[in-house]
């Protein structure tokens, strides 16, 4: 693979939609505390239902994992959503009391989850797990991007139990231990795997970018 890793190949294979997500309105919406209450409740919970999925998707690859460290961080992950993710969705719910009321899943929810899905169970495992890596590094990358961002440092904050969870030292070494094991993986994966898994990665990436759209024009 060159001089480069892994991880930072499929960075590149994203193009501009890496660093795009990382300022995507609905992301400067989220510093800055100025989401209105649609926004926010439509996000909470279309991300409740997609992380439904991510949690299955993270336990197929526990499944698939033949290290005991990386079953371990693939369950550990599926914890963290079924927790303290939707945990802090119900705790933002009650502080800024929303209304909750059942949703179906919309167009971007459903290509996301449909395209994990479908990925988790791919011939190459390394198609799998780098479907599944973006929602933990990107999610981790954008947290410490904002946690140096002014108006994102208030007290009083809004979504300030979504900053905090996301910039969490625990999630940034979860995120760096997603990193390593990609790059593990494809160590030991040949070239048309590792090609496939490039394209799974950056297609994650832009369904991500969807979600956050889908939110943002609610």
């Amino acid at each position: 693979m060159d001089d480069i890793s892994f991880y930072r190949s499929c960075l590149i294979a994203c193009g501009e939609m890496w660093e795009e997500a990382q300022i995507h309105p609905f992301v400067k919406g989220l510093a800055a505390g100025t989401l209105t209450r649609e926004q926010i409740r439509t996000y909470l919970i279309q991300d409740g239902l997609y992380l439904q999925n991510y949690v299955q998707v993270c336990r197929t690859l526990a499944n698939r994992a033949t290290h005991p460290a990386d079953k371990r961080l693939f369950n550990e992950s599926a914890q963290l959503s079924e927790e303290a993710e939707v945990g802090m969705q119900t705790k933002i719910f009650k502080a800024l009391g929303l209304r909750w009321e059942p949703q179906d899943p919309g167009p971007a929810t459903q290509a996301y989850i449909h395209q994990e899905r479908e990925a988790s169970h791919h011939i190459f495992p390394l198609v799998a797990l780098a479907a599944a890596t973006p929602c933990t590094v990107l999610y981790a990358e954008v947290g410490k991007r904002l946690a140096s961002w002014p108006e994102a440092a208030t007290a009083d904050h809004p979504f300030r139990l979504w900053l905090d969870l996301y910039a969490d030292p625990s999630v940034q070494e979860m995120a760096a231990q997603w990193i390593e094991c990609l790059d593990r993986w494809a160590s030991r994966a040949d070239v048309p795997e590792q090609h496939e898994a490039k394209k799974e990665f950056a297609a994650s990436i832009r369904c991500e970018m969807a979600f956050w759209e889908q939110a943002w024009v609610s």
